[in-house]
C-alpha cells in the first residue's frame, strides 16, 4: 500500500507525462512491492519556497506498512532525489522527503483494515 505523495512547484507543462508511471516502476524495485499496490500523487504548480527562494524545490512523502525506516530510508533518498533532478530539475538540496511507517490496522482498504497482513 505504498503511497508516494509529491507537492512541487514546477509547472505541470514541465512534468513528463510518464512520471506517474516511472516513479511506480522506480519505487516498485526499491521497494519489493508490485506496483499494482502503488498509489501515487503529484501537485505540480504549487505556490512553495525552500531556502527562501522559489527556485524548483519539492516536498514529498513515502508512506507504507513496513517498509520504510533505517538504512532502506538512506537509500530511498538517494534514488528519489535522483530521480527528481533528472526528471523535473530539481537540486536534491531542495528536496525534503518524510518517511512514514505506517501501522497495517490503521490503513482501511477494500472494507476492512491491514491489520495482521505480513506485506
Amino acid at each position: 500500500m505504498p503511497i508516494f505523495t509529491l507537492h512541487t512547484n514546477v509547472c505541470q507543462s514541465a512534468i513528463p507525462k510518464t512520471l506517474m508511471s516511472d516513479l511506480c516502476q522506480l519505487l516498485e524495485q526499491a521497494m519489493d512491492v508490485p506496483a499494482k499496490n502503488f498509489a501515487v500523487i503529484i501537485h505540480p504548480d504549487q505556490q512553495m519556497t525552500f531556502a527562501g527562494t522559489k527556485d524548483p524545490c519539492c516536498l514529498c512523502s513515502l508512506q507504507s506498512i513496513g517498509k520504510t525506516g533505517g538504512p532502506r530510508n538512506e537509500n530511498y533518498s538517494k534514488i528519489l532525489c535522483e530521480f527528481l533532478n533528472k526528471q523535473l530539475h530539481v537540486s536534491p538540496d531542495r528536496v525534503y522527503i518524510n518517511f512514514i511507517d505506517v501501522i497495517g490496522a490503521n490503513v482501511g482498504w477494500n472494507g476492512s483494515t491491514f491489520a495482521g497482513v505480513a506485506l
